[in-house]
């Protein structure tokens, strides 16, 4: 009787695992999770990106708490590292989707889902290998990883959306003045100067150098000084600290560190500047000077196209709908499979 009761408990012991297995689906890599505004997302992509939060999250706390065996479940439900994880993986695919979604209504014609892009990153590994290979020039690196390729794609894909969106924003002069004139402020230098500049060859030697600051002191025509050193380079340029027309780095941001310093009238000893020679004259030179609204209306106006497509974009996101097509618990195991 014992050994018949043993036996009855195996086999419900069976059917019961098998009932188990039958109930608890299992998700294949490429299979659909969930949907964001119409866009599927694979259960590969979801772990891909849940899996590229990782180290910005395990930052948070100390080693011995990151190295324990239930970290990701540790602590209150909604402040679980999980659930950091999920949720940064939430708003990371949602802004994505909502920019295929747009991108597909604005007619840009790329394919962002994940299976596409993971297809098209084969392909260009292949093209890249065979540029090298037959000794072609190969721009940028020699292969992309998924996730390089991934967020290539929509990366450029949001750039092709902002500017359509952008050029869909209506601004009237009228409206750029007003902004113009409440921010006057941000088209303010603390120092502006127009330079009448000579650049010429190091090879010239410092004897001509030399003669070239002693003319400009007493000459600012430039024909005139044009025709008498036929080797110099003579030019005007006004430069600010709003636009200092180099940069912040390079050879020529030394031209505007000496310009900015220089008075109306004053010439500078002659310098080097990369492989050349400058000698500059100050011809004017203002303080707290506001940048005219035609010199700024161009940057101004792309500025404000920016923001609008920024905010509609922003405003969709808010509308996305997701919608998983597996359970919360089963979405919560597919998160910890990829940590």
């Amino acid at each position: 009787m014992q050994k018949r009761y043993q036996y009855i408990l195996c086999i419900l012991a069976v059917f019961c695992a098998a009932a188990m297995g039958c109930g608890t689906k299992t998700v294949e890599d490429s299979e659909v999770i969930m949907e964001i505004a119409g866009q599927p997302v694979v259960k590969a992509e979801y772990q891909m990106i849940v899996d590229s939060c990782q180290a910005k999250i395990k930052q948070q706390y100390d080693t011995d708490t990151v190295n324990s065996k239930d970290f990701w479940d540790a602590g209150k439900p909604g402040e679980r590292p999980l659930d950091q994880a999920m949720q940064f993986a939430r708003e990371t695919l949602v802004h994505n989707k909502t920019v295929a979604q747009l991108a597909k209504e604005k007619g840009i014609t790329t394919d962002l889902d994940y299976l596409s892009l993971a297809a098209q990153q084969e392909g260009e590994n292949d093209r890249r290998q065979e540029l090298e290979e037959s000794g072609g020039t190969l721009y940028g690196i020699t292969a992309f990883g998924l996730r390089e390729y991934y967020d290539y794609a929509y990366t450029q894909a949001e750039y092709e959306l902002t500017e359509i969106l952008k050029g869909e924003q209506e601004i009237s002069d009228g409206e750029l003045q007003a902004i113009y004139e409440e921010n006057q402020q941000e088209y303010t230098s603390e120092v502006s100067v127009d330079m009448l500049i000579a650049e010429m060859a190091a090879d010239v030697g410092n004897e001509q150098a030399a003669q070239v600051a002693e003319d400009l002191r007493e000459h600012t025509d430039l024909p005139y000084l044009a025709e008498k050193y036929p080797a110099v380079n003579f030019y005007e340029l006004t430069m600010s600290s709003l636009n200092m027309q180099e940069g912040k780095s390079g050879a020529y941001m030394q031209r505007w560190l000496t310009a900015s310093d220089m008075q109306q009238g004053e010439v500078c000893e002659p310098f080097a500047i990369g492989e050349n020679v400058m000698v500059m004259r100050c011809l004017k030179r203002s303080e707290q000077a506001v940048q005219p609204f035609e010199e700024v209306k161009g940057l101004l106006k792309d500025s404000v196209r920016s923001g609008l497509a920024y905010e509609e974009l922003q405003a969709r996101q808010e509308e996305t709908e997701v919608e998983l097509k597996v359970s919360q618990e089963q979405l919560e195991a597919i998160a910890k499979e990829a940590l």
